[in-house]
C-alpha cells in the first residue's frame, strides 16, 4: 500500500519542511485570523460604505439622487401605544454650548491638477496684452509663471509667478472690466 494516500501523506505534502517556512505559515494563518476576527466582531459600528445594502431607500438614493424619495414607512414592531408610554415630564433645559463651525479649506493640490477658470482668464489677459504667448490651458506652467513675473515687475508688484488676487485686480482694472 502506498505512504501517499494515507493522511500522514498528505500531511507530509502540505507542511512546510522548513523552520522558517513554518513560522512564516504560522504567522500568515495568525494575521488572517486576526483581520477576519477583527473585520467580524471588534468593529464598533458599520462600515461607512457597505458592500451590500439592505435599506431600500438608501440604495435607491445613491443610484439616482434626482428622483425624489418616498417617505419611510415606519415598520409595526417599533410603534408602542401611547397608554403604555410613561407620562412626558417637562424637558430640562440645557445649556447650549456654542457650535463651532469648521470653514472649508482649499485643496491645494486639487487647485495645482485642475484647470482653473480664473487661470484661463489671466493667460488670455497676459496675452492680450503682449506678455508671451500663452495657451490658455487652466494650469499655470513655465511660460505662464514667466509672463505673471514679467508683468508684476513692470507694475513694481511683488514677484510671485502665482496667480493671485492682486495679480487678478490689476490685470482687471488694466483691461477696464472683468477678466
Amino acid at each position: 500500500m502506498d505512504d501517499d494516500m494515507g493522511g500522514e501523506g498528505f500531511l507530509k505534502r502540505w507542511l512546510p519542511r522548513r523552520p522558517k517556512d513554518a513560522v512564516c505559515l504560522g504567522l500568515a494563518v495568525v494575521a488572517t485570523g486576526y483581520i477576519v476576527i477583527n473585520a467580524l466582531f471588534l468593529q464598533s459600528g458599520p462600515h461607512p460604505a457597505p458592500f451590500f445594502s439592505t435599506d431600500v431607500t438608501k440604495s435607491a438614493a445613491v443610484q439616482a439622487p434626482d428622483v425624489p424619495m418616498p417617505p419611510a414607512r415606519r415598520q409595526a414592531s417599533t410603534r408602542i401605544p401611547a397608554a403604555i408610554l410613561p407620562a412626558a415630564a417637562p424637558p430640562v433645559p440645557t445649556p447650549s454650548a456654542p457650535v463651532r463651525t469648521v470653514a472649508a479649506r482649499p485643496d491645494p493640490i486639487a487647485e495645482l491638477l485642475e484647470p482653473s477658470n480664473k487661470t484661463i482668464a489671466v493667460q488670455r489677459a497676459l496675452t492680450e496684452f503682449g506678455y508671451g504667448q500663452i495657451k490658455p490651458t487652466g494650469t499655470v506652467g513655465p511660460d505662464t509663471k514667466a509672463a505673471i513675473e514679467k508683468f508684476e515687475r513692470e507694475r513694481k508688484l511683488p514677484v510671485s509667478g502665482r496667480v493671485s488676487e492682486r495679480l487678478t485686480q490689476e490685470l482687471t482694472a488694466l483691461k477696464g472690466g472683468p477678466l
